[in-house]
C-alpha cells in the first residue's frame, strides 16, 4: 500500500490536499477517539495512525516526496525509501511533527495592530499578567523575609491586578476579535 493510498489522494494531489487528507484521516484513526473500545480495536487503530503520520512525514515534506515519486515511478518497494532518507546510519527516525504548509502570515499577527485574532491587543497589555505576577512574587517574598508591611500591600496589590488582568487580557483579545470579524 502506498502512502498516497493511506491518505485516500490521488499521487498528483496538490501539498494542500494532501495536508488536508492527512488531518482528515488522522482525526478518524488517532488513538486518543479509541480509548473506550476493545484491546484490539486500540491496537488496530495505532497501527493505523503509525501508517498515517508514516505517509505523511513522506508527503508532508517536498523533497521526501519527490524522493518518493522516483521510487515509485521506478518500481522499486516503499521499503527502499528508508534507505535513500538523508540521515545518519542507525539514527532514529524523526519525530512525528505536523507540517504546516498554509499562507497564514504569524508574523502579523503578533503586530500590534494586526487584523482580528486578538492581535489589537497591545503588546504591554499582553504582558502585563506575567509581570505584575513577578512584582507580586517578588514584593511578597522580600516583604515576608524583612517583614516590611508597604513592601507586603504593594505585593498584595501587584498579586490582585494580576489575576484581574489573567482575566480580562484574554477578554480584551476576544472582544477586539470578534469586532473585527464584524467589519
Amino acid at each position: 500500500m502506498t502512502h498516497y493510498e493511506v491518505l485516500g489522494v490521488p499521487a498528483s494531489a496538490s501539498p494542500a490536499d494532501v495536508r488536508r487528507a492527512y488531518l482528515r484521516v488522522a482525526r478518524v484513526a488517532h488513538p486518543d477517539f479509541h480509548t473506550d473500545a476493545d484491546a484490539a480495536t486500540r491496537s488496530g487503530a495505532e497501527e493505523r495512525m503509525r501508517q498515517v503520520n508514516k505517509a505523511w512525514v513522506v508527503l508532508g515534506d517536498g523533497e521526501r516526496r519527490r524522493d518518493y515519486d522516483r521510487v515509485l515511478a521506478e518500481g522499486e518497494r516503499e521499503e527502499r525509501l528508508s534507505e535513500r532518507r538523508n540521515r545518519p546510519a542507525g539514527a532514529p527516525s524523526p519525530e512525528f511533527v505536523p507540517y504546516v504548509d498554509d499562507d497564514t502570515d504569524y508574523a502579523a499577527l503578533l503586530d500590534d495592530a494586526g487584523p482580528g485574532n486578538g492581535a489589537g491587543v497591545p503588546r504591554v497589555v499582553q504582558l502585563a499578567p506575567p509581570v505584575l505576577l513577578g512584582i507580586a512574587v517578588f514584593a511578597l517574598s522580600a516583604g515576608l523575609v524583612s517583614s516590611f508591611g508597604p513592601l507586603l500591600a504593594i505585593g498584595v496589590v501587584c498579586l490582585v491586578l494580576s489575576a484581574l488582568s489573567f482575566i480580562l487580557t484574554p477578554a480584551l483579545a476576544v472582544m477586539r476579535s470578534l469586532e473585527s470579524d464584524r467589519d
